[in-house]
C-alpha cells in the first residue's frame, strides 16, 4: 500500500512543474506552434517559459490585454496572415524580452 501511495505522490510532485501545451499547437522545448489552425483567438494555456510563438495564418482579429500576459521569456512573436483589426492597450507590456514581431 505505501508502495503505491508513494508512486502516486512521486508522479504527483514530477508532474506540478510541467506546463501544458494547448491543444490546438504543438511544443517543442520554448517553442509553440499554432501556426495554421483557423484560432479566432490566443490559446490561453500557452507554456509560461515560452520564448517562440508561432500564431501565422489563423483567423485572429483582435489582440487583448491578456492574451500575452505572463509570457515574460517570450522573444519571437509571429502574427502574419491573420486579420488583426485591433490590438487593446497594454497587450505588449509582459513582453519585456520581445526581439521580433
Amino acid at each position: 500500500m505505501f508502495v503505491l501511495e508513494g508512486l502516486v505522490l512521486c508522479a504527483l510532485l514530477g508532474g506540478a512543474g510541467a506546463q501544458s501545451c494547448p491543444s490546438q499547437c504543438s511544443c517543442s522545448g520554448t517553442a509553440v506552434d499554432c501556426h495554421g489552425q483557423s484560432l479566432r483567438s490566443v490559446p490561453r494555456n500557452i507554456p509560461r517559459n515560452a520564448e517562440r510563438l508561432d500564431l501565422n495564418a489563423n483567423n485572429l482579429t483582435k489582440i487583448t490585454k491578456a492574451d500575452f500576459a505572463g509570457l515574460k521569456n517570450l522573444r519571437v512573436l509571429q502574427l502574419m496572415e491573420n486579420k488583426i483589426s485591433s490590438i487593446e492597450r497594454g497587450a505588449f507590456q509582459d513582453l519585456r524580452e520581445l526581439e521580433r514581431l
